[in-house]
């Protein structure tokens, strides 16, 4: 009984109120259920996060005014992240950059990216998400040495490292425009255009 009493306590402590979720679904475009379903893995996650051992200055349940906050390494917990190549530059593109931490409305926004993209706008921030997940030295820029980074993340031992630097450089070559022997993001959104970005945003939160 004392187990099923707590138990209900937390959930009404975690229960998302309708008009919360009312003014979420509207700034982000993400349906009512979706938001409510969001709010589960969000509790779930910073659960989770407490629950692996690690430090609690790291992973406590921290809050910004009244809400909880999201850290980075509880968002890694999430088994699809933990176990994609490219996980935690997935994380590092949700999170704004200098931020350890997110609340729920913010976890939202951050994850409406992945949603289908029905406008010019919603197109553009997929190009921008994918843009920031590629920017590992974070420079507005990306570097022959950022892209074999990412191209052995993905292979991993599974080509030799003369390969994934050729393919790296022969990529960087097609997309530099200017041929200062980098990306800009202008030059990588150019070089989006036609691709079918949907089918490479396939995260499930």
């Amino acid at each position: 009984k004392m187990g099923s009493a707590l138990s209900n306590i937390r959930s009404q402590r975690e229960a998302l109120a309708d008009v919360d979720a009312a003014k979420i679904s509207a700034d982000t475009g993400l349906s009512h259920s979706t938001v409510q379903r969001l709010h589960r893995r969000f509790n779930q996650l910073c659960r989770r996060g407490n629950e692996t051992g690690a430090s609690s200055a790291s992973l406590s349940s921290i809050h910004r005014g009244e809400g909880k906050l999201l850290s980075r390494r509880q968002m890694m917990s999430d088994p699809e992240l933990s176990l994609n190549p490219l996980g935690a530059r997935i994380v590092c593109a949700l999170y704004p950059r200098g931020s350890d931490a997110m609340s729920f409305p913010e976890f939202c926004s951050a994850i409406a990216v992945f949603q289908p993209a029905h406008t010019p706008a919603q197109r553009e921030a997929k190009v921008q998400f994918v843009y920031r997940m590629l920017d590992i030295e974070e420079n507005e820029f990306l570097s022959l040495t950022e892209l074999s980074s990412l191209l052995h993340m993905l292979v991993g031992n599974n080509l030799p490292l003369e390969q994934i630097q050729s393919i790296a450089s022969r990529a960087l070559s097609e997309v530099d425009q200017v041929k200062d022997n980098r990306i800009s993001y202008q030059e990588f959104r150019a070089a989006m255009e036609g691709l079918d970005i949907e089918e490479k945003m396939a995260i499930h939160f």
